[in-house]
C-alpha cells in the first residue's frame, strides 16, 4: 500500500480530519502563538517602563538629597560668614576695636535669627585668642576645659595661610561623644596676617536637626513635574511629608533625621567631601508619592481593555490587560478548536457507524424479498398456503425496509430542518392496530408477543404518517433490544383532554444517567450492553416528530424492569360523537400479515382482537341517528 493510498483510506476511515478544520486549528494556534508572544512583549514592555520610572524616581531622590545637603551647607557658610562679619570688617591693626562681647552678640543675633535656639545648647561658646596663643578669652561653653581643649586643636589645625581675608573655617570635633563644631574667624592686618583668632562653639547634632528641619519645611526639594496636582507644598503637605532626610557621619553614626520618617524602596544618596571623611545624605520619597508617580506615568503605557456597569446603582469599572486578556481568549480558542475537532471525528465516526448499521439493517429485508422472490419465479412453492406464507413475508420485509426508508428521510428531513408536518384528525387506536399488526409476524419470530390495548375513536391532529413513524421506532426499539420471550405492552388511554401512549418492554432498561443522551443521533446503547444494534437514530426521530407535535414523551423504568416510554398527545373534540364514515376518517380493516396466535391478548391475536373492535364500532355508528 502507497503512502498516499495509506492517506486516503485514514481519512476515509475518520483519522484525519478535513482540511478546512486542519486549516482553522492552524490559525487559531497561530494567533495563540502570535497573542503569547504579543502579551510577553507588552509584559516586557511594562517591567522595562517601570524600571525607567523607578530609575527616574531614584535620580529624583539622588538630587533631592544633594540639594539639601547644598542647602544646609550653603546656610552654613551664610551663617559663619554673617556671624564674623564684625571681624572681618574691623580695620586692619592692631589692636582691634571688636570686643569679645560684641562678637558673641552678633553671632547670637545671626543664630537666632536663622531660628536657631542657643539658649538650649549647653556647647554654646564664644572665644578670643590673640594669634600667638597667648591671652585666651571665653564666653560659656568655651570656658569648659573639654571645650577648650578641642578649641586649641581647632588652632592648630588652621593655616591661614590656605584662607581668603574674609573666609572663615570650621572643624568638627568630639566634646564627651557629642559632635561638636568650632567655627574660627581671623582678624588680619594689612599684609594679611593674622592679628587675632574669633570663634564660637555649638553641638553639631542640634544645629543639623535644626538647621535640616528649616531646610526640608522651607524649599521644595522635587520638581513640580514629579507631583501630582493634589500634592502641594503648603500647610497640609510639606516637604517633609513627601520625602525624609537622613544625614550620617564618616563612621554611620546619624548625624540628622527629618521627622517624620518613613522607608520605601525608593532612595537615593549623595556624599559630600567639604568635611574629613564625608558626609553621606539620603533622600527617601514617601510610598505614597512612588505609587502615585508610577501611576501616573504609567497610564500611558497601560494597555488594557475597560468593562464599565451599573452595579446598585453605582458605576464600576472592570479592566482586563490586554496581555493577559488575549492569550485567554487564544487558548480558549484553542479549547474551542480542539473540541471542534474531537466533535468532527466524533461525528465522522457516527456517521461511519450509522452507514454501516444501516447498510446491515437495510441488507437484511433486502436478501429475505430477494430470496423468496426469486423461490417464487422458479416455482418451488409445494401449496397455496405456502406460496401465500412466502408472499406474507415479502410483504413484512418490504413494509421494514419501508420502515427503515422512512425513518433515515425522517431524520434527514429533520437534521436539515425541512420536514414539515400534514395534521389531520386521526384514531390513534386505528393507527397503533396498524402498526401492531405489521409487528407481531417480527415479535414471533423473536419469540416474543406484543400485547396492545388500544381502544379506538381517541382521535388527535397528528400527522398519520409522522405518528406511525413514532410507534414504529418505539416497538422496534423494544423488540430489538429485549430479551427472548419478553411481552411488549402498548397502551392507549384517555385521561381528560390527553391521549396517553405507553410502550414498555422486559429488556435490560436505560441508566438514569444516560436517559439524556439516548435522544441524541448516533447513540446506541445497545451496542454497549452487549445486544443488537441499530441505526442510532431511531429515538432522536421520535423525540423531534414528538415535540413539533407540540406533544411530550418520558422516559422511566417499567414496573417490572425495562423502559417505559409515556406520550402524552392533546384530544381533538371536533368531530366528537359523529360516525366514522361521516367525519372522512374511516379506515378499511387491513389484513393480517402474520400468523395466529403470535401476540396473543387475552385468547386472541392481535390482529383478531382489533378487527373485533372496528366490527363494534361499524355496528354503534349504524345505531347513530
Amino acid at each position: 500500500m502507497t503512502a498516499r493510498e495509506w492517506l486516503a483510506r485514514a481519512r476515509t476511515r475518520g483519522s484525519f480530519p478535513s482540511v478546512p478544520s486542519v486549516l482553522f486549528t492552524s490559525l487559531l494556534l497561530a494567533m495563540m502563538g502570535a497573542s503569547i508572544l504579543a502579551g510577553r512583549q507588552l509584559t516586557r514592555s511594562r517591567e522595562s517602563h517601570r524600571a525607567a520610572t523607578d530609575e527616574a524616581l531614584v535620580e529624583y531622590a539622588t538630587f533631592a538629597a544633594r540639594l539639601f545637603g547644598e542647602r544646609v551647607f550653603a546656610a552654613s557658610n551664610s551663617e559663619r560668614t554673617r556671624a564674623s562679619a564684625s571681624v572681618h570688617a574691623a580695620p586692619p591693626r592692631a589692636p582691634t576695636t571688636v570686643t569679645l562681647a560684641d562678637y558673641a552678640i552678633v553671632v547670637r543675633d545671626v543664630m537666632v535669627g536663622d531660628g536657631y535656639d542657643v539658649t538650649g545648647d549647653s556647647l554654646q561658646g564664644y572665644f578670643r585668642v590673640a594669634a600667638d596663643r597667648r591671652g585666651f578669652e571665653g564666653i560659656g561653653a568655651a570656658l569648659r576645659p573639654e571645650v577648650r581643649l578641642q578649641i586649641d586643636s581647632t588652632l592648630d589645625d588652621v593655616d591661614p595661610g590656605y584662607l581668603n581675608r574674609n573666609e572663615t573655617t570650621q572643624r568638627h570635633r568630639m566634646v564627651k561623644g557629642v559632635p561638636t563644631t568650632v567655627v574660627v574667624a581671623m582678624h588680619r592686618d594689612g599684609q594679611g596676617r593674622v592679628l587675632t583668632y574669633f570663634g564660637y562653639t555649638f553641638n553639631r547634632l542640634r544645629h543639623w536637626q535644626e538647621g535640616g528641619g528649616r531646610a526640608i519645611a522651607r524649599q521644595p526639594l522635587l520638581p513640580p513635574s514629579l507631583l501630582d496636582p493634589s500634592w502641594r507644598y503648603d500647610r497640609s503637605y510639606s516637604t517633609d511629608s513627601l520625602i525624609a532626610i537622613s544625614v550620617f557621619q564618616p563612621d554611620g553614626t546619624p548625624l540628622f533625621r527629618s521627622s517624620p520618617d518613613f522607608t520605601s524602596e525608593i532612595s537615593g544618596a549623595f556624599d559630600f567631601r567639604t568635611v574629613p571623611g564625608g558626609i553621606r545624605v539620603v533622600a527617601t520619597l514617601h510610598p505614597q508619592l512612588v505609587a502615585t508617580v508610577r501611576e501616573r506615568l504609567r497610564a500611558n503605557q497601560r494597555n488594557v481593555i475597560a468593562f464599565i456597569y451599573d452595579l446598585a446603582g453605582k458605576e464600576r469599572r472592570f479592566e482586563v490587560p490586554v496581555e493577559v486578556l488575549l492569550p485567554t481568549l487564544t487558548l480558549l480558542l484553542s479549547i474551542a478548536a480542539v473540541l471542534h475537532l474531537w466533535r468532527e471525528r466524533s461525528l465522522v465516526r457516527a456517521r461511519r457507524d450509522f452507514v454501516a448499521s444501516v447498510s446491515h439493517e437495510l441488507r437484511t429485508p433486502l436478501a429475505q424479498i430477494r430470496m423468496f422472490t426469486e423461490t417464487l419465479q422458479l416455482g418451488r412453492e409445494r401449496s397455496v398456503e405456502e406460496r401465500q406464507q412466502w408472499l406474507n413475508i415479502i410483504s413484512r420485509e418490504a413494509r421494514h425496509l419501508g420502515d427503515l426508508v422512512e425513518n433515515i428521510l425522517a431524520f434527514s428531513h429533520i437534521d436539515a430542518d425541512r420536514a414539515k408536518l400534514e395534521k389531520e384528525r386521526t384514531d390513534l387506536g386505528e393507527l397503533i392496530e396498524e402498526v401492531v399488526e405489521g409487528f407481531v409476524p417480527i415479535a414471533e419470530r423473536c419469540g416474543m408477543r406484543i400485547l396492545a390495548d388500544a381502544p379506538s375513536r381517541i382521535f388527535s391532529m397528528v400527522d398519520p404518517r409522522a405518528m406511525r413513524q413514532v410507534i414504529v421506532n418505539l416497538l422496534d426499539n423494544a423488540l430489538k433490544y429485549g430479551p427472548e420471550g419478553q411481552v411488549v405492552a402498548l397502551e392507549l388511554e384517555r385521561i381528560g383532554n390527553v391521549a396517553r401512549i405507553t410502550v414498555s418492554d422486559q429488556g435490560p432498561g436505560i441508566a438514569a444517567a444516560d436517559r439524556a443522551r439516548v435522544w441524541r443521533p448516533f447513540v446506541r446503547l445497545g451496542t454497549e450492553a452487549g445486544t443488537s444494534g441499530g441505526s442510532g437514530i431511531g429515538l432522536a426521530v421520535v423525540r423531534a416528530l414528538v415535540e413539533q407535535h407540540g406533544a411530550t414523551i418520558a422516559l422511566t423504568d417499567a414496573p417490572g424492569g425495562g423502559a417505559h416510554f409515556v406520550l402524552e398527545f392533546e384530544v381533538s373534540e371536533s368531530a366528537a360523537g359523529l360516525p366514522l364514515r361521516a367525519t372522512g376518517e374511516f379506515r378499511a380493516p387491513t389484513l393480517p400479515l402474520g400468523g395466529e396466535g403470535a401476540g396473543a391478548q387475552g385468547g386472541r391475536s392481535v390482529s383478531e382482537a382489533a378487527g373485533s373492535r372496528r366490527l363494534v364500532d361499524e355496528l354503534e355508528a349504524k345505531e347513530e341517528p
